[in-house]
């Protein structure tokens, strides 16, 4: 045969019939059917994608949904958004200097540095405002910051560019208050945005912040139906002022979270900049100008305090996301995010994260890297469908605002995140360094008092149920300081016995599975060396002082010896309280706790439940 011949030879194309005959063989009795799962958003997700999901869209082409340049970040790199902080004006503006010198490219601040209008001119000082853009969450400060900024311009003499926004729906839902009179501020809100418009074309003033929704526990569907809505309704009251929807709708910025959820995360920023280009047909505008501006911005539900630097393990894995999705803003929180804690390094550290992804991993010279991925482009076609069916239904409903009044999205929002935490409470969802393979001997760093959310003023508030930010590790720390402050008032440790049975390979594995499930509680265990007569089991209690313990064998231990063992000791020490790890066959389960076994811990257990009641036990720590 030639090498010519050679070249031009294929693999045979194998069919899925003959793709799930050989899995399926390997799953020992498994169908195939029990590899799919599904997602928070309802998505069922399959174990292989085929290419009959491709579609014949482009990069910077209508709807956008491969992103909005033809070049992708070799046109337009993305913008590292680092809000910088300090203790007053001039401290920030001189991290602000450092930062710029390391890589940073946009003007951003913690919207608390603007409090004071006298501050604004010193946050500026120095700064290029003509060669710099900025990046300014205003929280209810839009008005004072713009006015600040003509006056810093003006000083320079040049005109400033970038994005100084303000959602007020999404701050409203977080404070939990709506103005009465919402029609009076819009109409104010929209004259200071036009008047802003006129002075400076480049500047964009109107945020859409999903993150707040997505931080109260929103899946990918409701974050995106969601912000769809505000954005309409804002477009509808614009309109009502006077304003051009072309225009309008060029001055929005979209702020999405990503969560560790990768891919996802990625198909949820490409379904919204499809659907919110679809939109443009129903307003009658140009589908240029509904091109979606991304501000994407690492989750804060994600976020721990404890072993806190494995939160640089999701920021990285969450921007990461976020720069295949195809964003114009990238914002990484700090290792110590949660805690509120300045730290340098962190900072540093979210900084340079940006560097890392554009120029060693070299995302910024790929165009679109998701695009032709069958299982990126599934999900993303699903997350639009019913992202467009949502909004649809909100719609109906009445839009953004009547639907926060009645509470309907809270209390949506709310059944997601409480499946969240559930998942979580049960080690079904692993969040590391809080549920599972938690570091004893870290202890919680001091935490700061947050910066205030919002300072948006609202007369005459209409009280809503509020869109509460949550943290899944939230539960865990709870329980794990409360063991620390046992440790410190007591002086000892919270610690429950292990009553192993029989050779090390019959219970290590039980064993391990309990010390690691009690050390996200801040409990440690004393262990016992293969238990198989009672005498053995009694001299261990006897010796260890403690009043809580836990049978760790195989079943045909517990068959052979844990009967024996708890009766006698129940006979002897009657307050001990006895535990069995592993789910035995109720027969056996109904025996042995007739002879005096509480209950039996296994991967079926809610972590929190178990050891809520086990400091009780131990402690008698009692929780709320």
């Amino acid at each position: 045969m030639k090498l010519l011949d050679v070249k031009e030879l294929t693999f045979p194309r194998p069919l899925y019939e003959e793709w799930k005959a050989v899995v399926e063989s390997s799953l020992k009795g498994k169908s195939v059917e029990s590899l799919k799962t599904n997602t928070y958003e309802g998505i069922q997700l399959n174990p292989l994608y085929t290419d009959d999901v491709l579609s014949s869209e482009y990069p910077g082409l209508f709807p956008y949904t491969r992103g909005i340049y033809p070049a992708g970040y070799l046109e337009q790199p993305w913008l590292i958004v680092q809000p910088i902080t300090g203790k007053n004006a001039v401290d920030a503006n001189k991290k602000m200097k450092a930062a710029l010198k390391r890589g940073q490219n946009v003007l951003t601040y913690t919207p608390d540095l603007f409090n004071e209008e006298s501050n604004i001119g010193s946050l500026f000082e120095g700064l290029a405002l003509d060669a710099l853009p900025l990046f300014i969450d205003t929280k209810g400060l839009q008005s004072k910051v713009l006015n600040g900024l003509i006056n810093a311009c003006k000083k320079q003499g040049v005109t400033s560019r970038g994005v100084c926004a303000e959602d007020p729906i999404s701050e409203w839902a977080q404070a939990g208050e709506i103005p009465s009179q919402t029609n009076a501020f819009f109409s104010q809100w929209f004259k200071e945005i036009k008047q802003y418009q006129e002075k400076s074309a480049q500047m964009k003033t109107v945020l859409i912040k999903t993150p707040v929704f997505h931080n109260a526990g929103a899946n990918a569907v409701q974050e995106i139906a969601i912000g769809l809505s505000i954005a309409a309704y804002y477009i509808e009251e614009a309109q009502k002022q006077g304003l051009a929807v072309q225009d309008f709708v060029e001055k929005i910025v979209f702020s999405f979270a990503l969560d560790s959820t990768y891919f996802m995360g990625i198909a949820k920023l490409r379904a919204a900049r499809r659907l919110w280009a679809g939109m443009a047909e129903a307003y009658g505008a140009n589908c240029e100008s509904f091109k979606m501006n991304i501000h994407a911005v690492t989750s804060r539900v994600t976020e721990t305090k404890y072993d806190e630097h494995v939160n640089l393990l999701r920021t990285a894995n969450q921007a990461f996301a976020a720069t295949i999705g195809g964003i114009q803003y990238l914002e990484i929180h700090p290792f110590s995010h949660a805690s509120g804690r300045e730290d340098p390094l962190a900072d540093r550290i979210a900084r340079n994260m940006h560097v890392i992804l554009s120029e060693e991993s070299q995302l910024a010279s790929v165009v679109d890297p998701a695009g032709g991925s069958f299982y990126v482009e599934q999900l993303t076609n699903e997350l639009a469908k019913m992202a467009w069916t949502a909004f649809l239904e909100l719609d109906e409903a009445g839009g953004i605002l009547t639907s926060l009044k009645e509470g309907r999205i809270q209390e949506q929002i709310k059944a997601v995140y409480k499946e969240k935490e559930r998942n979580v409470a049960l080690r079904k969802d692993s969040m590391i360094g809080t549920n599972v393979y938690p570091n004893p001997a870290d202890m919680l760093k001091q935490s700061e008092s947050a910066v205030t959310n919002s300072y948006l003023t609202i007369r005459d508030p209409i009280p809503i149920p509020p869109v509460s930010l949550c943290r899944l590790a939230e539960p865990f720390e709870r329980i794990r300081t409360r063991s620390e402050a046992y440790k410190n008032n007591i002086g000892t440790s919270l610690k429950i016995g292990l009553l192993n049975l029989s050779e090390m390979k019959s219970y290590k594995l039980r064993a391990d599975f309990i010390k690691g499930m009690l050390a996200t509680g801040g409990i440690e265990t004393r262990d016992s060396q293969g238990l198989v007569v009672e005498q053995d089991a009694i001299q261990f209690v006897e010796q260890s002082g403690i009043r809580v313990f836990c049978l760790c064998g195989s079943n045909d231990d517990y068959e052979l010896y844990a009967g024996k063992i708890v009766t006698e000791i129940k006979r002897k020490y009657p307050d001990t309280i006895l535990y069995i790890a592993g789910q035995q066959t109720s027969e056996i389960s109904e025996r042995l706790k007739s002879e005096g076994v509480k209950d039996f811990i296994t991967v079926e257990t809610n972590v929190l439940e178990i050891l809520a009641q086990l400091q009780l036990e131990l402690g008698g720590i009692k929780h709320d």
